[in-house]
């Protein structure tokens, strides 16, 4: 049975799940939600998932939502197609994964998503100018969490949780990729962050392209 995932790709949770399908060869359809008018909130979605969010993961009548839920079932009802090191089954080594994905919403998505909000959304629908002080500061606080990063998680290692990619490194790159929307240069102070983005984008084409074709639509528009 083909699975469906409820997206709007511009969402970064969205495309790393959609990203992870695509690469898997898992059969999939994507059904397109758009954040920006209200349709996750909309009955016709609200009665399938009560949270509201996307993605969102309908897999016959069984109904999922929150990226990192969505990403521990596909590794499970997938087992004999998805490599072990996505979501290794050691112990130690998922405990790897976990400790990033317990670290991943406040001290990467939370930084990210601050500094993406004030510098592009909020002047979007506000109508109002860049509040440069705000971005200063979510500016400062997304650069000490990448040194968090790099010092925590890469250490030595080529991927965040060791010597293989895994979910954890596709989480966190979709997220950084959302500053190609405005251009802002994250990783001028950490190169050896460009250079673990880099390893990433590369093991993960061509779905990430494929995947990112809004991102980079939205970018160009973002540049009138």
């Amino acid at each position: 049975m083909t699975i469906q995932l409820y997206v709007d790709l511009r969402s970064q949770p969205c495309r790393s799940l959609a990203i992870f399908l695509k690469l898997m060869g898992i059969p999939h359809e994507l059904q397109y939600i758009d954040l920006f008018t209200g349709e996750h909130k909309k009955p016709e979605y609200a009665d399938k998932f009560p949270l509201q969010v996307v993605p969102g993961l309908k897999d016959g009548d069984f109904y999922l939502g929150e990226m990192v839920a969505i990403f521990r079932y596909l590794t499970t009802k997938y087992a004999d197609k998805i490599e072990d090191h996505w979501y290794p089954k050691d112990m130690k080594s998922r405990a790897r994964v976990d400790e990033y994905i317990a670290f991943h919403h406040t001290g990467t998505r939370g930084k990210c998503v601050a500094i993406f909000v004030a510098e592009v959304l909020a002047p979007a629908f506000s109508g109002k100018p860049v509040d440069q002080e705000k971005v200063k500061t979510d500016a400062e606080n997304l650069k000490q969490s990448l040194d968090k990063i790099e010092r925590s998680f890469l250490k030595d290692n080529d991927f965040l949780c060791g010597k293989e990619i895994s979910i954890a490194d596709i989480m966190a790159v979709c997220e950084f990729m959302q500053f190609t929307v405005n251009g802002r240069d994250i990783f001028k102070d950490n190169p050896k962050m460009k250079g673990y983005m880099d390893r990433v984008k590369a093991r993960l084409q061509p779905a990430l392209d494929e995947i990112n074709a809004k991102l980079y639509a939205w970018r160009d528009s973002h540049a009138k």
